[in-house]
């Protein structure tokens, strides 16, 4: 054998090693779960019944998908970029690979991101508390009240205010302060609840309004248990709006697009309205998993309900 001919069977012999290489690679790579609505169903080979896709499931390109109407799956790569399905109709693990792979990396699935990072951290948070052994026995020895850090509010915005009662609270005070710091509100409320109607008009005179709740224990101490500032807006609201659903287009399933709506209006500090959109989902998705985990979440972050 001449060298020439040494040389070319080695090139061969390379090509031919690199081609099953990456072909072993291909086949090794797998679509992860990350949250799922509906009936959305796979056959894996070597099985003869089909099973209920379930979140965090792994899925191999020989599996066999079917999406339901009105069905969502979100599924991501090994690298974490994410894809949002909804279109009814069968898909192969390697079909939902390759629609991964083509996906543009576009802002809305960044806020998409943050979704299932808050539905994963409320989910635990839920397990952490339901497996604890006196769970039911420490039920109201806090007092518990959240409220946002910033609140901007548009005229004739409602805010409700609640918080849950511990068996040493005796009053909860309600302090409402202006920029100047003159008292604006200075209130003791037996119950566990606060309605504000059109808290807004204050705004024609102060700049800024800061809410504090604290609680009046039975020994005689104050504790402050939650705080917030409230702001005027300072956004059109109808062509915010319009930009946010221009913004979050890509996102055809109802449910994805206006979530995100709602936590792009939530970090701007809009949480009644971020609310006002959640109430309208769980109206028209009474049973969605994802509607209900992603309002539970917005409600343990703000305390807002």
């Amino acid at each position: 054998m001449t060298r020439l001919q040494y040389l070319a069977l080695l090139k061969k012999l390379f090509i031919f090693f690199m081609y099953f290489l990456g072909t072993g690679v291909l086949q090794a790579q797998i679509v992860k779960v990350e949250l799922v609505s509906g009936e959305v169903t796979v056959y894996k080979k070597g099985t003869t019944v089909t099973s209920k896709v379930i979140k965090n499931e792994k899925l191999a390109q020989t599996d066999r998908i079917y999406l339901g109407e009105n069905a969502l799956l979100v599924i991501a790569d090994q690298n974490q970029k994410l894809l949002a399905l909804k279109k009814k109709g069968y898909y192969t693990g390697k079909d939902l690979l390759l629609k991964l792979s083509n996906a543009p990396e576009t802002e809305c699935y960044r806020y998409l991101t943050y979704i299932i990072k808050e539905i994963n951290n409320y989910e635990a948070a839920l397990k952490f508390s339901s497996s604890k052994v006196n769970n039911l026995q420490n039920y109201g020895n806090e007092f518990l009240a959240t409220l946002p850090d910033t609140l901007r509010m548009f005229a004739y915005d409602q805010l409700k205010i609640k918080w849950s009662l511990s068996k040493n609270t005796e009053l909860v005070n309600v302090l409402v302060v202006n920029d100047k710091k003159n008292v604006i509100l200075d209130l003791d409320v037996a119950g566990q609840q606060i309605s504000f109607n059109n808290i807004s008009s204050y705004f024609l005179i102060n700049k800024s309004l800061n809410l504090s709740l604290y609680e009046r224990k039975k020994d005689g101490n104050k504790v402050l248990g939650a705080k917030t500032v409230l702001l005027p807006a300072n956004l059109d609201k109808a062509k915010t709006k319009q930009e946010f659903e221009l913004e979050f287009k890509d996102f055809d399933d109802l449910r994805l697009n206006k979530i995100c709506q709602a936590v792009k209006w939530e970090i701007n500090h809009y949480a009644l309205t971020a609310l006002d959109i959640y109430k309208i989902l769980l109206l028209d998705y009474p049973n969605d998993s994802i509607v209900k985990s992603s309002f539970a979440a917005f409600t343990l972050r703000t305390g807002l309900e």
